[in-house]
């Protein structure tokens, strides 16, 4: 029961006051001199839609709360849904929030827009019943009563009462101007609108309908087509008729690309990567693809593609404009690189017991010699510690020094040509002994279908070069020898998510391989398959469910005698396969799965998670994963190594900032018969439960 202001009420009030002067750390808002300060707006009887939709459209406005709501976002003014939304907890008001301050007639027009958002939701019997005022002195400009606000900081509750009535509901949809058309497009014209007949009558969700119309035909070369539509409303009998005109105009097709904004750099390859296909049906997909690929040049910071229809001609004429990066860009500054590593672009990204604290320069030089090439050059000190993050141990120095050069067009128009080199000289991330890793690889890479598909063949080159004196493994085994190790690597990645950053909905494939033939350049000859796949599922109220399961496998055919025992069996220590960690199953830590960090010839993993968003920023994850990494030559599916845990997850314009807490299930452990948890396993740090917490940046998958 809401309540006006009593001398309870006014005595706290106070004392928030006196405590917020007392603090002076944080800055208290104050309501504005002679207004009263919104502290609620309740519209009550909005039984058939949600009261949070009807809110978001007025210009009067409580003072927000701090709250803490199931789904990505809340209701936004006219758009859809209108009869739910996601359940959000007030937790509290920050001193510092502005108090909005009442304004009679601003109001006045917010009874009129609630009235008006009513009708638009097909209520055309709606009226507003009454509006009550804590104090009621608050309803009339310049009235005193128990509160002065001349003199005092005065809040007044507001309550709108609303008697909804019955809703319009439509009754005929008729849709004309389609003589002309395919049968199958008028059926799909005609199963777009079939939800709306026998549904309440929203001048919204009519919209959405006539523009799903027009893009409908627009992807059938339609570029002229235009949808024009007349309601009818009898209000007596509450009842709506839809009458739909199309026009689809002539099938147009694609004329002439013009590229405007490059400057000096030259037009052909743009035009070459934009591949307009001249005299074909027009299709705005393609147009997204034009785009996507001119973007994927890497010269320029904005593309956009404007369309010129000339219906006399049933030709559309395309534009691209662009904004070429500045030719130079120098990046200097610090970081830090938490438990996880990528080899190449390509590269699976692997949790490692190591992370840093680095500075780094980065130079870029684009345009290089009047192309669309860029080169890359980056140093990267590093004060590493060989544990998993946050954990300190004594730091020791490394450095990377890495390069890239990208030539796209050189190959084919669509194709970015690439060469890029490192060295990584440090403690190794697992075994933590001191090495030189160095390797330079060659390849090619291309985007097909609007870059849903990717593929890389590539040629890389490593050498692994070891110091013998003083240089010793972290579990005491003997350390690798040097080695030289060259492989054809080629990737494919195929991308069915709605959204790459935050996806809902979809999938994702990728298929790595990669083959090794022992020669002067390579130590082994050896076959590594690394297959996955990604699927998404949107659940009510924003939820997603996410599963992922991984294979990896190492054949090992041939290898040189030189080289220690262990580097024979299971292949060059960089490229072995481990498990655990924040990027694999996170009930162990990055390289205890299976075998441990020597790593092993066959590996899989599977996850699934439920996520949960509570806004635009904060997430909530619960998941399961499970998985084996063992060193013999066949799968051990029965091995489940099950762990389950809870996860955050803060979302910022760097990444996703991830907690994750896993801990592993006893009777889902080592099923091949050594059953249970190894007495050595890791504990969370407030209990005796074999787990781990991990710290990083980066969604799981």
């Amino acid at each position: 029961m809401k309540r006006g202001r009593t001398a309870a009420a006014s005595w706290g009030r106070r004392v928030w006051f006196a405590a917020c002067v007392t603090l002076n750390s944080l800055s208290c808002a104050s309501v504005e001199r002679g207004r009263y300060g919104v502290t609620s707006l309740e519209v009550q009887g909005t039984e058939q839609v949600d009261e949070a939709a009807l809110q978001a459209c007025l210009v009067t406005l409580e003072r927000p709360y701090v709250e803490l709501r199931l789904g990505v976002g809340g209701p936004k003014c006219n758009e859809p849904p209108f009869d739910s939304s996601a359940p959000a907890l007030r937790l509290w008001r920050w001193p510092w929030t502005e108090w909005p301050a009442f304004n009679q007639a601003v109001f006045k027009q917010d009874n009129e827009r609630i009235l008006r958002w009513y009708r638009a939701r097909g209520f055309y019997e709606a009226r507003i019943v009454e509006v009550r005022y804590d104090p009621p002195q608050a309803a009339t400009p310049g009235a005193r009563g128990g509160c002065d606000p001349e003199r005092e900081e005065c809040l007044v509750q507001i309550v709108v009462v609303v008697d909804e009535g019955l809703p319009v509901t439509v009754k005929q949809v008729r849709l004309r101007g389609v003589a002309e058309l395919e049968a199958a497009l008028v059926q799909e014209l005609e199963q777009e609108l079939a939800s709306l007949e026998g549904a309440r009558f929203d001048e919204a969700i009519y919209d959405q309908h006539k523009r799903a119309l027009k893009q409908l035909l627009e992807r059938r070369g339609f570029a002229a087509a235009a949808v024009e539509g007349k309601v009818s409303i009898d209000t007596a009998d509450r009842a709506a008729s839809i009458e739909l005109e199309v026009e689809p105009g002539k099938i147009h097709r694609f004329g002439s690309l013009t590229v405007s904004g490059h400057g000096a750099l030259p037009e052909a390859p743009i035009v070459a990567a934009a591949a307009l296909p001249t005299g074909t049906r027009f299709d705005p997909a393609v147009l997204e693809e034009v785009q996507a690929e001119v973007f994927a040049l890497g010269a320029f910071s904005a593309v956009e593609v404007d369309e010129k229809v000339d219906a006399s001609r049933a030709v559309v004429d395309v534009v691209v404009r662009v904004t070429p990066l500045a030719p130079d860009q120098l990046r200097v500054g610090f970081g830090v690189l938490s438990g996880a590593s990528r080899r190449t672009d390509t590269g699976e990204l692997v949790s490692i017991p190591q992370w840093d604290l680095h500075v780094f320069g980065n130079y870029e030089k684009r345009h290089v010699f009047g192309t669309l090439g860029r080169l890359g050059i980056e140093e990267r000190p590093r004060l590493i510690f060989n544990e998993s993050f946050p954990k300190f141990t004594d730091p020791a120095f490394g450095n990377i020094l890495s390069m890239r050069l990208n030539q796209p067009g050189l190959v084919e128009p669509r194709t970015d040509a690439f060469t890029s080199s490192a060295w990584d000289y440090g403690p190794d991330p697992f075994l933590g002994f001191h090495r030189s890793d160095i390797f330079v690889r060659l390849g090619l890479r291309r985007g097909f279908f609007t870059r849903r598909l990717m593929g890389t063949l590539a040629l890389q080159q490593d050498f692994f070069i070891v110091p013998r004196t003083d240089n010793v493994t972290s579990d005491g085994s003997e350390t690798p020898t040097p080695y030289a190790y060259q492989f054809l690597e080629q990737d494919l990645r195929l991308d069915l998510r709605d959204n790459r950053l935050r996806p809902r909905l979809g999938a994702y494939l990728g298929f790595n391989v990669t083959e090794s033939a022992r020669w002067v350049a390579s130590d082994w000859t050896q076959f590594r398959l690394v297959p996955e796949a990604r699927g998404y599922l949107p659940l009510p109220l924003d939820i997603v469910f996410a599963a992922r399961f991984a294979l990896g496998a190492i054949f090992i055919v041939d290898a040189s005698t030189d080289l220690d025992e262990l580097s024979r069996e299971l292949g060059p220590t960089s490229y072995r396969l481990r498990g655990g960690g924040a990027n694999s199953n996170r009930g162990f830590l990055p390289g205890e799965l299976g075998v441990g960090i020597q790593g092993g010839l066959r590996r899989w993993e599977s996850s699934a998670e439920l996520r949960f968003a509570f806004g635009e920023s904060l997430g909530l994850v619960g998941f399961v994963d499970m998985g084996d990494v063992n060193d013999g030559h066949q799968f051990r599916f029965g091995t489940l190594n099950s762990s389950a845990g809870g996860g955050l997850r803060y979302h910022t314009v760097i990444g996703v900032l991830r907690l994750d807490l896993g801990f592993r299930i006893p009777a889902w452990q080592r099923a091949d018969g050594s059953d249970g948890i190894e007495s050595d396993a890791n504990k969370l740090p407030w209990s005796r439960t074999p787990g781990a917490i991990h710290f990083t940046i980066g969604e799981s998958f």
